[in-house]
């Protein structure tokens, strides 16, 4: 019986190629969306779950409530990793890290800019099991100077040489050994380390302040406890370690503080399982995903298929009454229904299957684009995806099966002595099933296009909105920490070139994602819990030309006062803050007296700014301060010509002079800030290319239905055409049920992506409104496109010679 249902199927797909063809290419388009969205979607659910024990490793985050200031950070103070250990014998392992920014490397006089750099404990081998391919896992960093590289990054530095004793000269300040090599660690790790330095090495991991958080700091739990458990335990550790700090700090206790309102400072547990796609933290060590955007990729790729799915039932049933008559000979020739049902459910899984095949190609064809769209690195999205190749081959039956189960019971179901006296030439018993199933399909499309659109406008209006600064023509060159002393005179011989109009140093620059908080209070403010907290940067004398960042009140540090080292420029945003509404010029702030041994420190206001965005357009503006300082970070470059890469010739060939042999790093501000929409400009290309798809899958089951309808009504098209019915008129005749369709696919995709939208939108601190154009817009380019693809086979239909048509009759 099964070879003969295949043969069957056989002849079936080869007495109808074109709709057969069209069924393919959909489903095949389809199933190679599912497939990547699949790949996606499992890489996200994945990420560290591949650590041994990984239920049971936690890492400590903070929340800090400061007045009306809130903190939501990964990271714990220096001393708490090793007073849990002490304190809570449930606690298997802590370990801490914490990265440098300033990542140079020498290696027998050769010099390597090397990223992923973070002092680590010896205990953090504990927690985290990666394979270790040479050194001792019991002496790893237990010792100063001591170092334990990734595989590629002790190529990279020694080729293929044993790496172990060999000695690695750390940012020109001290040598480490390298003590062990450890297995590359994956990407789906929600860090993205290369060198682990011992914190022996870290001078501020040892200074037992419990008010600073600057150590990400990890636990490993025993078996058969909690993070619940734990968790209730650390209001009473918290209070015992930082109850002192906070007495000399504030003047007051700690249950003290709490109590008032002015200060909450809550540690709390993040299953490391969940730190990628359900983490919110400010200041996150790597790129994050969520869990929303899972769900979302996910559905949308179920719907897709579904759309597939669709147009091979729509297209199935309508050729009922082409298939009647076979079905009618084979039920008086003795088939039972069953034998007709698995006839029909083979041929829809046989569809299947070949489309899965194309799918295949199409997926490796598509990989390399797909991996530079989501920044993955996927060899073998089939067979190296654990488990992958078992749940397309099921997938593929099952989808096989649900696409051909109504069909099959639609055709299974005709009577032999009807069919044989034709009473089922149109096959409009199930019309309305056929319907509804378009109206889901273009449902479905209408929501991608409208939901495009919306993306596309945010983000173009939050790319050219002004941004308070000039980032055009402006070179950053990064960690000039290098030059050590000479930064001064390497500053003068840029100034000397013709092409640079202007230059900078500075520790931060616009665009990057920093974290330099620090509560200032007015000058007459007598409790901490007025504080705010506010952005400040070292910038030189220089920064604001460099910048053309405007000044509203007062003036810019200027050498002619010697004053201005105690002077400080604010934003407009700081200055409501404090209060300062009326002459704020000559007004002081102050810093908070008594944290670990720092002497309070004032400020007078000199100038105010006009509000900038010195973080990403993606977020709010906050309050932001200048000081005059000598913070040698970066330097900023401001030149007047076209010809980019002619001041880097310049910059660089100046920067050889004084720091001969270190690599010279640079980038263009306007670049970092187009970095800042990395994640959304990959959002509103990925939903464009769901609407495309959707809409062309669509298409293609809307041109065979078509073609298949106006094929069933030739004969009336033709007498209608005898009785002097126009080409116009038929047309609308035609267009009418189509049209119709697509109008009531509107009114139930449009509140939908409403709903969606709004909830997208809410986001961001600046958002468009949802005008409803945007869907006025989508559903036109919907209808356009419907009418567009049926309009071809209606228009044939239309203009054929009704003789051809009735010529049987």
């Amino acid at each position: 019986m099964v070879k003969n249902n295949l043969k069957m199927a056989y002849r079936s797909m080869m007495r109808h190629k074109f709709y057969s063809l069209l069924n393919l290419v959909g489903l095949a388009i389809s199933m190679t969306v599912c497939v990547f969205i699949g790949i996606y979607v499992q890489n996200e659910l994945s990420f560290d779950k591949h650590i041994k024990d990984s239920e049971r490793i936690f890492r400590i985050a903070t929340h800090i409530k400061y007045a009306d200031n809130l903190f939501n950070i990964p990271a714990a103070p220096d001393p708490m990793a090793k007073a849990l250990k002490e304190d809570f014998p449930e606690i298997e392992f802590a370990a801490r890290t914490h990265n440098n920014s300033t990542n140079l490397v020498e290696v027998d006089s050769k010099f390597f800019r090397q990223s992923g750099v973070t002092y680590a404990d010896q205990s953090f081998f504990d927690l985290f099991d990666f394979p270790l391919l040479r050194g001792d896992k019991e002496h790893l960093l237990d010792e100063p100077n001591t170092t334990v590289l990734e595989e590629s990054t002790a190529k990279k530095l020694f080729g293929e040489k044993d790496p172990i004793g060999q000695i690695i000269k750390y940012n020109e300040q001290f040598d480490l050994k390298v003590t062990g090599v450890i297995k590359d660690i994956p990407e789906n790790t929600h860090f993205d380390y290369d060198m682990f330095i011992t914190t022996l090495n870290d001078r501020s991991a040892s200074q037992n302040i419990w008010l600073s958080n600057n150590f990400i700091t990890y636990l490993k739990v025993a078996e058969g406890h909690t993070k619940e458990s734990l968790e209730a335990k650390l209001p009473e550790f918290v209070e015992r370690h930082l109850g002192p700090q906070v007495k000399q700090l504030m003047n007051v206790s700690f249950k003290d503080a709490v109590a008032s309102g002015g200060l909450a400072i809550d540690y709390y547990l993040q299953p490391l399982e969940n730190i990628h796609l359900h983490s919110k933290l400010d200041f996150e060590l790597g790129e994050t995903g969520t869990i929303s955007q899972v769900y979302m990729f996910s559905i949308i790729g179920l719907f897709i298929l579904l759309i597939a799915c669709i147009n091979f039932m729509n297209m199935s049933t309508a050729r009922a009454s082409v298939r009647a008559k076979e079905v009618g000979m084979r039920k008086v020739l003795g088939s039972l229904r069953k034998q007709l049902i698995s006839q029909f459910l083979t041929e829809s899984i046989i569809n299947a299957g070949l489309a899965l095949i194309l799918a295949v190609g199409m997926v490796y064809l598509i990989l390399p684009g797909f991996n530079q769209l989501t920044g993955k690195s996927i060899v073998d999205p089939i067979f190296g995806v654990n488990g992958l190749w078992l749940y397309l081959l099921l997938g593929t039956i099952i989808i096989g099966f649900l696409a051909g189960i109504y069909p099959a019971f639609i055709l299974s179901s005709f009577r032999p002595i009807k069919v044989i006296k034709g009473e089922l030439s149109s096959g409009r018993g199930s019309a309305w099933m056929r319907n509804i199933l378009v109206v889901i399909q273009f449902a479905t499309s209408i929501f991608l296009i409208i939901a495009s659109i919306v993306i596309y406008s945010q983000l173009d209006y939050l790319q050219s909105k002004k941004l308070g600064f000039n980032k055009d023509q402006i070179l950053i060159i990064n960690e000039t920490q290098l030059l050590g002393n000479q930064i001064e005179t390497f500053k003068n011989e840029l100034e000397k070139e013709a092409i640079i109009e202007s230059v900078s140093v500075s520790g931060y620059i616009p665009g990057t994602n920093i974290n330099s908080d620090t509560p200032l209070l007015r000058e007459d403010a007598t409790s901490p819990d007025d504080g705010v907290a506010i952005q400040h940067w070292s910038v030189d004398y220089d920064y604001i030309e460099t910048y053309d960042i405007e000044l509203t009140q007062g003036r810019f540090f200027s050498e002619e006062f010697a004053s201005d080292s105690n002077a400080i420029v604010v934003n407009e945003t700081a200055l409501r803050r404090f209060g300062y509404l009326d002459e704020p010029i000559g007004k002081k702030v102050k810093t908070l007296a008594g944290i670990v041994g720092n002497r309070a420190q004032s400020f007078t206001i000199i100038g105010v700014m006009k509000d900038f965005q010195f973080k990403s357009v993606t977020e709010a503006i906050q309050p932001h301060a200048l000081l005059l300082g000598n913070s040698v970070g970066s330097v900023s470059v401001k030149f007047n010509k076209e010809s980019a890469m002619e001041v880097v010739s310049s910059v660089e060939s100046i920067w050889n002079r004084f720091a001969e042999g270190r690599p010279f790093e640079y980038s263009f501000l306007d670049q970092i800030f187009e970095s800042s929409f990395r994640n959304q400009n990959r959002d509103k290309t990925i939903f464009a290319i769901f609407a495309a798809l959707a809409i062309i899958i669509a298409c293609l089951g809307l041109f065979g239905l078509a073609a298949f309808i106006t094929e069933q009504r030739k004969k009336e098209i033709g007498i209608r055409k005898v009785l002097g019915a126009s080409t116009q008129t038929l047309l609308r005749l035609l267009f009418s049920n189509f049209t119709s369709l697509i109008l009531i696919s509107s009114v139930i995709a449009i509140p939908v992506v409403w709903w969606y939208l709004s909830g997208w939108l809410i986001d961001y601190p600046e958002a468009i409104s949802l005008n409803p154009l945007f869907f006025v817009i989508g559903v036109i380019i919907v209808l356009t496109i419907a009418i567009l693809t049926v309009g071809f086979q209606s228009f044939k239909a239309a203009k054929r010679n009704p003789i051809d048509n009735l010529r049987y009759e």
